[in-house]
């Protein structure tokens, strides 16, 4: 047998074992028992699977990432239900060579600079003038305005990441991280202003991740729903602070005193008075991409949609040794969640009044195309509200549980009661300034006015450390260290179930539909 055709022999045959144990069930069981009763294998078997090598970090658009597909497909249909593929197109580029020369420097392709062209295959060429543009928002909220009307057709937007809420307390949402601050954001405005191009100035600090996580998300193959490519400029990347601060000392161009400028609600853009000339060779392609959408029917014509997304980044063939980014933690035991809290509710007996879908996303990490592709062909007044699953805790149990967004709405009185409901401190995430809100898939829900959270077992364990933290700051995210792991407890993923059926509970008992508090801090489409 051939090794590719063995490779995925045994991938499939493993996705088999791993099913087998579904068949049945213990309907009898009320769904917090349920819980209690799942196995170490069925909490270890979705994280293990979806994560191995064999599925080669799970890219949209590759062998891995349809075994991904299949394999969620299956174990829904294995649970009785109403499974089905929602196919949509992606367009992927992928950059074989950048240059990019500003005011005379040459940036390193990879260690200075990254980006995506989206304006097709082969060679391509363009150049515009430098402008720093603050940090590229338009907040009408919060009175701001980067832009003030400046004409700024066919230029180079240097633009800050974060939000001026970081560096200034009283305005936007302080510490944490708002939706203007997001790179996708600003992708958005650059476009609405005419630029060619934007570039995003990268710091640990402002990002919330190190540059190596901005290398790796953006040195691949760059994927967009067709219709967003109809606007936004022809490219968009990323340089490092330093490199651009060398660049800019060259000309005499003080970078500190650029970002105090951007501080003032006054800012202007700033022509920077040299042009940035980008050039390089790009791969582009047409692909399929399948989200799997499982249901359970209800008596009211509205539904509570669980969700979590199944891909990842795929693998570096130019990486030495381990180039696979298996995402074992992002977001392979998010899935299993999702797969889990599917078995659990699915088994429940009776008649529901709130139908249930089980939504697993692909084309996450490309920018949420595949939640936002379901979330745009749904009637946002037939679902009620979105519980998302990301990066789930696969650690000891924890005394916490959090719902970050959902004090946007009043699923926050319905978290805080689960969280009392099952002993537990109901807690903010910690990291608000990470803006994890917005960076995954419950958030085009929420911009269709659907209420909606990211929903899991506290960040603490028992032992008082903080193991989420640590993979998000500094640890496993986004590298090839996160792969699966025997020795972990994977407590803090049943919990996450736990709480999840908790919240289904409520959700079908209470009288009212889950409704925003006033206006939230991010634009509703």
């Amino acid at each position: 047998m051939k090794r590719g055709k063995a490779k995925r022999f045994k991938a499939v045959a493993l996705a088999l074992l791993l099913l087998a144990p579904w068949v049945g069930g213990d309907g009898g069981a009320d769904p917090q028992r349920r819980c209690e009763r799942l196995t170490r294998g069925e909490l270890q078997s979705v994280v293990e699977f979806l994560s191995s090598d064999e599925l080669e970090g799970r890219a949209p658009g590759t062998r891995g990432g349809a075994l991904a597909e299949k394999f969620m497909h299956a174990w829904f249909q294995g649970l009785g239900l109403h499974s089905r593929f929602q196919p949509f197109t992606l367009r992927g580029f992928r950059l074989d060579e950048l240059r990019l020369n500003a005011a005379g420097r040459e940036l390193a392709f990879g260690e200075e600079a990254v980006g995506s062209w989206t304006g097709g295959g082969g060679e391509f060429r363009l150049e515009g003038g430098a402008v720093f543009a603050g940090f590229g928002i338009r907040a009408p909220r919060w009175d701001w305005d980067d832009f003030k009307g400046a004409d700024l057709r066919g230029k180079v937007l240097l633009v800050r990441v974060n939000d001026p809420g970081s560096f200034l307390p009283g305005i936007f949402m302080g510490r944490a991280l708002t939706y203007y601050g997001r790179w996708t954001c600003k992708v958005e405005e650059a476009a609405r202003a005419g630029a060619a191009a934007v570039l995003l100035i990268h710091t640990t600090p402002s990002a919330g991740y190190g540059w190596e996580v901005v290398r790796n998300s953006w040195s691949g193959e760059e994927l967009y729903l067709p219709s967003d490519l109809e606007k936004g400029p022809a490219f968009r990347g990323w340089v490092r602070e330093d490199a651009l601060r060398a660049l800019l000392r060259g000309r005499r161009i003080d970078l500190d005193s650029l970002y105090r400028r951007s501080l003032r609600r006054d800012f202007r853009p700033v022509d920077l008075g040299f042009t940035v000339r980008l050039s390089g060779r790009c791969r582009s392609r047409e692909l399929q991409a399948r989200n799997v959408v499982a249901e359970v029917p209800g008596s009211s014509g509205r539904s509570v949609v669980f969700s979590a997304h199944i891909d990842h980044l795929g693998r570096d063939e130019h990486r030495e040794g381990d180039g696979i980014f298996n995402g074992a933690i992002d977001n392979g035991s998010a899935a299993a969640a999702l797969a889990l809290t599917a078995k659990v509710l699915s088994a429940a007996a009776g008649e529901r009044r709130l139908g249930l879908i089980f939504l697993a996303c692909q084309a996450e990490e490309a920018g949420l195309l595949g939640s936002k592709h379901f979330a745009a062909g749904v009637d946002p007044d037939a679902i009620v509200a979105t519980v998302n699953f990301e990066s789930t805790p696969v650690w000891e149990r924890s005394p916490d549980m959090f719902a970050e967004g959902a004090q946007y709405s009043t699923l926050e009185e319905e978290a805080r009661a689960v969280a009392s409901g099952l002993g537990l401190n109901y807690v903010p995430f910690s990291m608000p300034e990470l803006g994890l809100f917005f960076r995954s898939d419950q958030f085009p829900f929420a911009r269709a006015g659907i209420p909606a959270v990211w929903l899991s077992a506290g960040e603490r364990t028992a032992s008082g450390r903080n193991r989420l933290g640590e993979f998000f700051q500094g640890g496993a995210y986004h590298t090839v260290g996160d792969e699966f792991d025997p020795g972990w407890e994977l407590e803090g993923l049943r919990q996450t179930v736990e709480i999840a059926v908790a919240l289904a509970g409520r959700l079908e008992a209470a009288r009212e539909r889950p409704r925003w508090k006033g206006q939230p801090p991010f634009p509703i489409r």
